[in-house]
């Protein structure tokens, strides 16, 4: 086993008066941000910092799964992970020896030590994909199982009893005291024990979609004081203990990040423990949560194996102030796993910074938060770092107007980083000239493809043959499914610096009577998935960037049909480059130098080095490695009728590789400067795509709301 301690910058981001009722005089620490904040300076004005410190254990590396898969094992005996969990205040790990007929089932602790806890179950119970195994305190069993696993060999059972879900308990003794079959359609997610003895199982009802925690009874396995989780933590939730409570993990909702909360059974109320929204603390999406608790210092225990339930992790999560020096790293990240994972890993390397991820959490106004950033940069204040479009959209334009970035130019000399060895994107995003203003760590490449017939040929387009197409088509369709017209109209918009000669940037003019204009409304009108019933044909659909086996070349288009249709800039079509992970350095900051420790630390060669599929790094040494690691790796997938394919190495020629190169190459920022008027021309368009106003009315609205942006900001 190995031991490891570390402090993550566990970011919590509410106030320390609203979102953990501090009073005058208690010693508490935060415990992080609440959805429906009322005030972000209570996130934003913060001085003081806590953090997670986090103690990690690696359990039960006991080689038995490994055994399964040698060359050398026979078949006598099959190992299989029964379940994961604390028993009697300590990790515990349940394991079968499965012979041809029955099993026996061991537990193993931490320090290594096993014993025998039953002989001779019957198999049924122990199957590969099969019951999941629960110790009670008692020393009986609880076992779920799902019918939605391959829960039984052919002939193991009758055919009645193959698509059923059910609870079973087994005594000490090996005696079955009950086994409950469940309802068409119920899953049995988790199970846990409080410390005053109940029981307590997940149950999802997947023709609702809905889930409870109910409360099983020891002798019967019969329901009683069922909750509806809807009430707490529908998405992704798992159950575990604090004390005698029902302890609860999961989302709120899509867009509020996950936290755990304890619930108080007899009157249905949550009490907040941790929120992970913005936080340095990556949750693992490469594992199994199979048990938690809340202690009672407050503190968090996690327990995770791998997939298959091997293995082990145990995470102890306890608040502390954070004493190196702080480096506020603000934007929107809605749990953005990347991210934490790689602030984590340097707060654990750096001796002397450590990054505060300041998000404004999920449910949290983040228009008001970017304005209260606007308010602080103004006034001399402000994060460390300022990263992403989504909290800069709209006013990084006047951010380095008003020089309120820092110039990178002079940190990359000093530090030794090139241009060179990275692909232009990596510095592109709020570039003015030869002044570098932001770093991307991370490649995001947007693209689209379409049909060519549309186009009557192979030929990429310009904006206008593309509005022309589209407009003579007869048939109905959709442009792009999950596009609707308000983002379509976008979308033929965002890649042109002057909004297709409609925007006089020098004199601070506009005019949108070119007759261009209202073909693009009536485009986006006539194309947008606005949710019609029957929406007709799909013309287009996205392009991949991310892997070189989904990449389309330019001969594998031409067999398809198919032609790119997108990003369109002034200059050509290309792939547009987002400015998700931009990061820019606040002029006002007085750790400018910790900053750039951080941003240098992300792009360099060792951190590029560990990107994995799906994520391109910008480092052209460690993005020769990676692509050579995908293609030895091959590609596996299932296409739209269910047959599965796999591609190899033998798949990617090397004028493929080439132009998967030059498209990465060759891909662009999306302008900044136009951000702000994209939202007015989308906000006064709807009106149109309604059919409240006219194209006429319409456009006239917007050129006025242009015209006097572009005097207020001159």
């Amino acid at each position: 086993m190995k031991k490891y301690g570390f402090s993550l910058l566990f970011f919590l981001l509410c106030a320390f008066l609203s979102a953990c009722g501090k009073k005058e005089g208690d010693e508490s620490v935060w415990i992080g941000v609440q959805p429906g904040m009322e005030d972000l300076t209570a996130l934003t004005d913060r001085t003081e910092y806590y953090d997670l410190a986090v103690e990690a254990e690696e359990l039960f590396d006991l080689g038995l799964w490994e055994k399964n898969l040698s060359e050398e094992f026979a078949g006598d005996i099959v190992y299989v992970p029964l379940g994961t969990q604390f028993y009697q205040g300590e990790p515990v790990q349940l394991w079968a020896e499965e012979r041809s007929e029955s099993s026996d089932v061991y537990l193993y602790r931490k320090n290594g030590d096993r014993e025998v806890l039953l002989q001779d179950v019957p198999v049924q119970y122990t199957r590969r994909n099969g019951f999941r195994w629960y110790l009670d305190q008692e020393g009986d069993f609880y076992c779920i199982c799902n019918a939605n696993y391959s829960l039984y060999e052919p002939d193991s059972l009758p055919q009645s009893r193959k698509a059923e879900t059910a609870l079973t308990k087994i005594l000490s003794s090996g005696e079955v005291l009950f086994e409950k079959v469940m309802e068409p359609n119920i899953s049995l997610e988790d199970i846990c024990q409080l410390e005053d003895g109940r029981v307590y199982l997940q149950l999802s009802d997947q023709t609702e979609g809905s889930r409870q925690y109910a409360e099983v009874d020891p002798e019967t396995g019969a329901f009683s004081s069922t909750i509806s989780s809807e009430l707490f933590f529908p998405l992704k939730s798992c159950i575990g203990k604090a004390g005698s409570a029902l302890a609860v993990t999961g989302y709120a909702s899509p867009d509020a990040g996950r936290q755990v909360a304890k619930i108080n059974q007899s009157n249905e109320k949550m009490s907040p423990v941790l929120f992970f929204t913005g936080t340095s603390y990556a949750w693992h999406g490469e594992m199994n949560l199979q048990d938690f608790r809340v202690l009672e210092d407050g503190s968090v225990e996690l327990l995770w194996t791998d997939y298959e339930g091997t293995g082990g992790l145990l995470e102890r999560l306890q608040m502390a102030k954070v004493e190196k020096i702080p480096i506020i790293l603000r934007g929107v990240f809605g749990g953005d796993s990347w991210i934490t994972e790689r602030v984590a890993l340097f707060n654990r390397e750096n001796d002397t910074y450590h990054v505060i991820l300041e998000d404004c959490g999920g449910g949290n106004d983040a228009d008001d938060f970017a304005r209260l950033t606007n308010v602080q940069i103004g006034a001399g204040k402000g994060p460390d770092i300022l990263c992403g479009e989504k909290l800069l959209r709209n006013s990084i334009a006047g951010m380095l107007d008003k020089g309120a970035l820092a110039e990178l130019n002079p940190y990359m000399e000093a530090t030794g980083i090139r241009e060179e060895d990275y692909f232009p994107l990596t510095f592109a995003a709020w570039r003015q000239g030869e002044q570098i203003y932001s770093i991307s760590p991370r490649a995001n490449i947007l693209g689209y493809r379409m049909d060519a017939e549309v186009l009557g040929g192979s030929t990429e387009p310009d904006i206008k043959a593309l509005a022309d197409a589209l407009l003579s088509r007869k048939e109905d369709g959709i442009y792009m499914r999950g596009i609707d017209s308000g983002r379509l109209l976008e979308m033929l918009l965002e890649g042109t610096e002057d909004l297709w000669g409609m925007v006089d940037w020098e004199s601070r003019t506009c005019d949108f009577t070119d007759p261009l204009f209202e073909k693009l409304l009536e485009t986006a009108r006539r194309f947008g998935d606005d949710g019609r019933k029957d929406p007709g044909a799909c013309i287009a659909e996205q392009r991949f960037f991310y892997d070189i086996f989904r990449f389309d070349s330019r001969a594998e288009q031409e067999n398809e049909g198919k032609v790119t249709s997108g990003i369109l800039f002034d200059d050509g079509c290309y792939g547009g480059t987002t400015a998700w992970y931009a990061m820019a350095v606040n002029k006002n900051s007085q750790n400018k130098e910790g900053a750039w420790e951080f941003i240098s630390f992300l792009i360099g060669e060792e951190v590029q080095s560990r990107m994995t599929s799906s994520i391109l790094p910008v480092n052209r040494k460690a993005f020769e490695e990676w692509l050579r690691r995908e293609v030895k790796k091959g590609y596996r997938a299932t296409n739209s009728e269910g047959e599965e394919i796999h591609y190899t190495e033998e798949d990617i020629t090397e004028e493929k590789i080439a132009e998967y190169k030059e498209a990465i190459e060759s891909a662009r920022p999306f302008p900044s400067r136009t951000a702000p008027l994209l939202e007015m021309i989308r906000e006064e368009a709807e009106d149109y795509f309604n059919g409240t106003k006219s194209a006429e009315e319409v456009i006239e609205l917007i050129a006025n709301r242009v015209q006097l942006y572009l005097e207020e900001t001159r």
